[in-house]
């Protein structure tokens, strides 16, 4: 697999979009949520994860999208 951007071989894969990143010039890191679940109290936390890798070039929306279609 070869960077998305650049051609240079990748050593991993953006978590938002799939694209390849190369260590030498594209490789950028965001927090991303894998679960949200109520806890005690009915107060709604989240599994995070820190610094997962980032292409750059995708967007990923800064809040929840409403999706009625799977409910």
């Amino acid at each position: 697999m070869v960077c998305y951007q650049c051609g240079e071989p990748a050593v991993g894969v953006c978590q938002f979009c799939g694209r390849g990143v190369c260590k030498e010039h594209h490789t950028t890191t965001l927090p991303t949520m894998l679960a949200v679940y109520l806890g005690g109290s009915e107060t709604p936390k989240a599994v995070v994860v820190t610094d997962v890798l980032w292409c750059g070039q995708c967007r990923p929306q800064p809040e929840p999208i409403e999706m009625p279609e799977f409910y």
